[in-house]
C-alpha cells in the first residue's frame, strides 16, 4: 500500500453544496509525479467510471459502492415503472444495507432535485468512509477525486446553463421527424 502524506495533507477541505476549489484537470495535475503509475492508472480508471477494470483495491471497492447505488436507483425506478430491473442491473462484490437504505431515503424526498441532492450526498458520505480505511493512500486521494466530480457537477448547475439546455432539448423535440 502506497502512502501519499504530502499530496493528501494539501487537499484542500471539499464541502458538499460548495463551489469546488479547482477543477479535475488541476487535481491530475497535482496528482502527476506523486502517485506510482499503477495508482495513477487506477484513479484515471475511477475518474473514468471505471473503476473495476483498476488493480487498486479502493478503486474496486468504490466502483462497487457506486454499482450498487446504481443498482439500488433502477431498482427503484424499474417498480415505479412496473418493470423488471434484471436486465439493467450489474454484478458487483459486496453488499452493503447502508447503500440500499441512502437510496431509499433519497427516493423519499419530494422532488427530482431533493433526489439528486440526497444521493449526491449519500455518495459523499460513502467517499468519507472509503477514505478512512487508508487516510494517506489512495482511498484518499479516490475519494477526493470523485468527490471533486460531484462538486463540480452541482457547480455546473446554474440558472443560465439550465436554460439553455430547456432550449436545446425544446429545440431537438421541434424538429420533424423523419422515419428511417
Amino acid at each position: 500500500m502506497s502512502t501519499y502524506h504530502y499530496l493528501v495533507a494539501s487537499l484542500p477541505m471539499l464541502f458538499f453544496g460548495e463551489p469546488p476549489p479547482f477543477d479535475a484537470a488541476e487535481f491530475r495535475r497535482r496528482c502527476d509525479g506523486v502517485l506510482g503509475a499503477e495508482d495513477a492508472r487506477s484513479l484515471d480508471l475511477v475518474l473514468a467510471g471505471r473503476g473495476a477494470e483498476a488493480s487498486a483495491p479502493a478503486a474496486r471497492a468504490w466502483a462497487a459502492i457506486d454499482t450498487q447505488v446504481r443498482n439500488a436507483i433502477t431498482q427503484i425506478r424499474a417498480g415505479i415503472h412496473g418493470v423488471d430491473p434484471r436486465a439493467s442491473q450489474q454484478s458487483h462484490p459486496g453488499f452493503s444495507v447502508v447503500v440500499e437504505q441512502a437510496v431509499a431515503d433519497a427516493f423519499a424526498k419530494p422532488t427530482p432535485l431533493d433526489r439528486e441532492q440526497e444521493l449526491d450526498r449519500s455518495r459523499w458520505g460513502l467517499l468519507e468512509d472509503l477514505a478512512l480505511t487508508e487516510p494517506f493512500g489512495l482511498a484518499s486521494v479516490i475519494a477526493f477525486g470523485v468527490k471533486l466530480q460531484i462538486a463540480e457537477r452541482w457547480a455546473a448547475m446554474t440558472d443560465v446553463a439550465g436554460q439553455q439546455r430547456l432550449e436545446e432539448t425544446i429545440a431537438q423535440l421541434s424538429k420533424p421527424h423523419r422515419p428511417a
